[in-house]
């Protein structure tokens, strides 16, 4: 009689990584491959954006049991992420995992316990929780999954230039500094009332970009998220609150499983380093997918 073959004993192995990036992903794609041997691992290029995802379903969808894992930062693994998803709600098996190639990389940081080529070994595999948003741009219905982090007002005003550089503590914060002169207040309704807030953050994480510590409660896999809110505030007082979420950290407003509020006038949203804009007078829910997707940890 044959032996069954493990959970984690995957019939393909698939790294896809940008040729185009700043980060080292092709090179630890190259060495990941080295490490584990056992594996036919195929390297696979994207060609433009948005091509992960696609890669990723098409992968998914065509494959028994793949690991599908993605040599990148935080966007890339979003868009693998969500094409994984896409294949796994018609009934793909997949599995993720991560190699932390670009300059933000939240999930690998908060999530992962030990190198990938070690974890894969020792079938390292754990369901995790996925954060899902929903509302309308452009007028069409709009679904987003993210893994770490959903954001409005001053996150995705900044995310997009945090991603260009090295982080740490003080070119973060300058660049956070640079964007109060021009932070727009997120006017929204709530509970039946107006409310104005510099930011609002439901992340599946404790840390963002390194430093930006949001949490001391936060878990991957507890059916909730967390919600951080930034009530509009002066200049001054955002600048404090800004400083410590970088050095002593934050506690942390509340947990969830769900948020819904509806938006005065559009807005950016920001989810996992990907910038969109949401309609005005648009319901907006933020939901958490239990143990959605198993990951390499």
């Amino acid at each position: 009689m044959r032996t069954p073959k493990p959970t984690n004993d995957f019939t393909d192995v698939i790294v896809i990584y940008n040729p185009k990036s700043t980060g080292p992903g092709k090179d630890m794609a190259r060495q990941l491959k080295r490490g584990i041997s056992k594996y036919a691992v195929r390297l696979v290029e994207t060609k433009h954006a948005g091509h992960a995802e696609e890669l990723a379903y098409e992968f998914a969808k065509t494959t028994p049991r793949p690991l599908i894992i993605s040599a990148s930062g935080d966007g890339g693994y979003h868009e693998v992420v969500n094409g994984l998803i896409r294949a796994q709600s018609e009934g793909a098996q997949p599995t993720a995992g991560l190699l932390p190639a670009g300059n933000a990389n939240d999930h690998y940081h908060n999530v992962h316990k030990t190198d990938l080529a070690e974890a894969i070994a020792a079938g390292q595999v754990q369901r995790i929780d996925i954060l899902k948003l929903t509302t309308t741009i452009g007028g069409e219905p709009f679904v987003r999954y993210a893994h770490s982090y959903i954001g409005f007002g001053l996150t995705p005003q900044v995310g997009s230039e945090l991603n260009k550089v090295e982080l740490h503590w003080f070119n973060e914060i300058w660049i956070v500094l640079k964007a109060l002169f021009v932070l727009r207040p997120v006017r929204i309704i709530a509970g039946g009332k107006r409310r104005s807030y510099d930011s609002l953050i439901f992340s599946n994480v404790g840390k963002m970009s390194k430093v930006l510590s949001l949490s001391e409660h936060s878990a991957s896999n507890d059916g909730k998220f967390e919600v951080t809110l930034f009530k509009r505030r002066n200049k001054l007082q955002l600048i404090k609150l800004l400083i410590k979420a970088s050095t002593g950290g934050l506690a942390g407003e509340e947990q969830n499983e769900s948020y819904t509020f509806r938006t005065i006038k559009s807005a950016l949203v920001q989810a996992d380093g990907e910038v969109w804009t949401v309609d005005a007078d648009s319901e907006v829910v933020i939901g958490i997918e239990h143990n959605l997707l198993r990951c390499i940890v």
